[in-house]
């Protein structure tokens, strides 16, 4: 009879689910169909296989308000994660690939069921993105940020700027010391990024005003500006302004009280403390990372080169054999720090499990003899901008299952950071391994790591006091307190009290 439980009497190409079957007492094979694990169940008595019993399975699954599904034969392949920001995807036990919205962990997950890839799909997909950030973000989130971004905008005239109109302080501004820099008159310029940078937020307000005057840049214009802006982008905006506006009062183009920038916050620096910038990458991220990228492949070597040299994304893209130097009979990682413009150089010897990676990828192939990564161009590695290394490694993270939004390239740094705090490494240490100037960037990761140190110290010294101590020590023995004393003097501990001491 246990040889006949453990039969599966189905047949073999029946996959209906909420089909269930059991023995009686007596051994007869019964049939039910349920639908949900604590919910009612529906026997059926017509004979198996016959339209009958299909009959009464469907009717069955009617009346329990079940759907009619199939069940699963074979594990399905789950899918690369999409690469649109907060959309994942996942397999249902049965084998159903599902799409949601999610903004972050532990919010809520919408469904989205229209077809992957379709339009009906994407503006779903928009609505529930909307909807969420409407309950769990803010106004200034990431679609306006993105749509602000997406916005075609017109191209500039191509005729000469008139004098005196914003476009053509802007131009002026552009040929200047001020923004290429000259140290013999103490100007050291702007980085090539940031140039880049300002270059898209001030054009983006030449359509409209650049044609006039830059009186008509009030205050006013400005703050409306830098409101249809996250904060992030409001603060670079205030930057991008200050720096041509401190050049216009340098040259004399414009008096210091008449700088509509005076008194102007971005709340940038405010929306960074509260958000913690850029997320430090948790050890569940990197072990995903590893297993969708194994040893000698192009995603794995830039994980490799963010996780064992510590550089910034600046230095990183650029990265390469000519900065691999023997120094004191160790091989070490020796480059001067983009951010510094050669003025700071870091020196990291270079770690062991660096060293297999770099094997493994000179192995396959896929090291050029400038930089470790770039574009391939001919079976040729040649160097490419920051930018698109940063989205290079962002779609790579994305397809690992690392597709929170603020993870990036700076989160494996900020990572390592922690890491060597937690390792004991002085302030001096790591300002020289991390390229810092400023000992307050080394000071902030210790006195964290510190305190999260003390609060385990503290724990186990409670722990062990709780564990050494018994309650028995502190309550009195029996027939205490009752000799030479009067009963109306007796001394007399409360139990209540006594607890009080542990």
């Amino acid at each position: 009879m246990l040889g006949t439980e453990k039969r599966d009497p189905r047949a073999p190409g029946d996959r209906r689910r909420y089909l269930y079957f059991d023995y009686s007492a007596r051994a007869a094979l019964r049939w039910y169909v349920k639908v949900s694990a604590k919910g009612r169940r529906i026997g059926i008595s017509e004979e198996y296989g016959t339209e009958a019993f299909d009959s009464a399975y469907d009717a069955a699954i009617s009346v329990l308000g079940g759907v009619k599904r199939m069940r699963r034969v074979k594990p399905t392949v789950k899918p690369d994660q999409p690469e649109r920001r907060y959309l994942h995807v996942d397999v249902s036990q049965w084998g159903q690939v599902r799409y949601y919205v999610q903004l972050r962990n532990k919010l809520p997950k919408i469904r989205i069921k229209s077809e992957f890839g379709t339009p009906e799909f994407n503006a779903e997909a928009d609505t529930a993105i909307a909807a969420q950030i409407a309950l769990y973000g803010n106004e200034g989130d990431y679609i306006n940020a993105q749509k602000q971004r997406n916005e075609p905008r017109p191209p500039l005239p191509a005729t000469p700027p008139k004098p005196g109109t914003l476009r053509w302080y802007w131009s002026v501004y552009k040929e200047s010391d001020h923004w290429f820099g000259d140290l013999t008159v103490g100007q050291q310029g702007l980085a090539d990024s940031t140039r880049l940078q300002r270059t898209g937020l001030i054009e983006s307000l030449l359509p409209e005003n650049g044609e006039k005057p830059f009186a008509v840049l009030t205050r006013r214009v400005i703050k409306a500006e830098m409101k249809a802006r996250t904060p992030s982008q409001a603060g670079n905006l205030l930057s991008a302004l200050r720096g041509m506006i401190r050049w216009m009062i340098d040259e004399g183009h414009l008096d210091e009280d008449d700088d509509p920038t005076i008194g102007l916050k971005s709340g940038k620096a405010k929306a960074s403390r509260e958000s913690g910038g850029f997320l430090p990458w948790t050890e569940e991220d990197m072990a995903l990372f590893r297993a969708k990228w194994s040893l000698g492949t192009e995603a794995r070597l830039m994980f490799d080169i963010l996780h064992y040299t510590f550089l910034r994304l600046g230095d990183a893209h650029r990265f390469g054999p000519p900065h691999l130097r023997q120094i004191v009979r160790k091989m070490a990682v020796q480059i001067t720090t983009e951010k510094s413009r050669g003025n700071t150089t870091v020196t990291v010897p270079v770690h062991p499990e660096f060293a297999d990676s770099l094997r493994a990828a000179r192995a396959a192939g896929i090291i050029g003899a400038e930089v470790f990564t770039g574009k391939k161009l001919r079976g040729r590695v040649l160097p490419m901008n920051k930018k698109a290394w940063a989205m290079k490694f962002k779609k790579y993270a994305v397809l690992a299952g690392v597709n929170e939004p603020k993870k990036s390239c700076h989160g494996v740094r900020k990572a390592r950071a922690e890491v060597a705090a937690y390792a004991d490494c002085t302030e001096s240490q790591m300002m020289a391994m991390f390229g810092w100037t400023d000992p307050k960037m080394p000071a902030h990761y210790i006195a964290q790591a510190n305190r999260e140190k003390l609060g385990m110290s503290g724990m186990e010294k409670i722990v062990a006091f709780d564990q050494s101590q018994s309650l028995d020590e502190f309550m009195l023995a029996p027939g205490a307190n009752t000799a030479g004393t009067a009963s109306e003097n007796r001394v007399v501990t409360l139990r209540s009290n006594s607890r009080k001491k542990i």
